[in-house]
């Protein structure tokens, strides 16, 4: 069974206390709002949870739990407003449908250590490319990622050697090309417009070979999945300004990969102290 649990900051907004309602009955009102939302997935309030709605996507053997407790805590304490606001996000997501897992959907992305420990099971198929930064073989589409297990790529009949390549050759044609000929010196470069951009970061040899003319004060960014920024800064007042800067973008993307910048030492990524 797979088991999604949605937990967000919301739950630190509000403090006007809603009008109580029953856990069935506001489970209930959130399979109106998706099937309202145009989902036609099979949907179910849980016999075992009635905080739990269990959906069927096409062609899946398991089912989906979608975890309300943090909803139903957080609708508690906050205004109608904001309740309804939170609920209409969580629609938004729980009706974009997953990416198939197959070997064309198969990528490398890349995330803090804290998201691999809130996974249920922390994956074998990652690599750690710096202090907390890990590459993860995933399924992936334009509106999710999954991530992906050894027993999905037995069905696919690859194995982790193979999953790995076929994976980063298929995220490396999606990216755009490292700042291989740019004087990162006199250009910091700001990518946006692709998906994964964090994937950047994963080609270690690519680096070593940047970081050797653009010398130890070049830094890298992964705020998110469509924003990372590369360039050359020496430690000091503007460096600690634009950590700062880099802190307040990450608290602006949902998700957000990592709020660090990061410098690359010995071959890896190190956050930038």
């Amino acid at each position: 069974m797979i088991r999604w649990l949605i937990v967000g900051s919301a739950l630190m907004l509000g403090t006007n206390c809603q009008a109580a309602t029953g856990e069935r009955e506001f489970a209930e009102q959130m399979l109106g709002r998706l099937r309202a939302a145009g989902s036609e997935l099979d949907m179910r309030v849980s016999e075992r949870d009635p905080l739990v709605i269990e959906m069927t996507y096409d062609g899946a053997e398991e089912t989906a739990d979608f975890d309300l407790h943090t909803f139903y805590a957080f609708c508690a304490e906050a205004t109608a407003e904001e309740c309804d606001t939170f609920l209409g996000n969580f629609v938004s997501l729980a009706t974009t449908m997953p990416p198939a897992a197959t070997a064309a959907n198969l990528r490398v992305v890349v995330r803090q250590r804290d998201y691999l420990d809130r996974l249920d099971s922390p994956p074998s198929l990652s690599r750690q490319i710096g202090d907390d930064l890990f590459a993860l073989l995933a399924f992936a589409n334009a509106d999710m990622v999954v991530i992906a297990d050894r027993e999905q790529l037995r069905a696919l009949g690859l194995d982790v050697a193979a999953a790995w390549e076929l994976a980063g050759e298929q995220t490396r044609a999606v990216l755009p090309d490292l700042p291989v000929d740019i004087d990162l010196a006199e250009h910091v470069v700001g990518y946006e417009d692709f998906n994964l951009l964090p994937s950047l970061l994963v080609d270690i040899e690519g680096w070593r070979g940047i970081a050797l003319k653009a010398g130890p004060d070049l830094f890298a960014t992964a705020t998110s999945d469509v924003s990372v920024w590369v360039g050359v800064m020496p430690d000091g007042p503007r460096f600690e300004e634009f950590k700062r800067v880099v802190r307040s973008e990450c608290e602006a993307w949902d998700p957000c990969v990592s709020p660090n910048v990061y410098r690359f030492r010995d071959g890896r990524w190190v956050i930038a102290d």
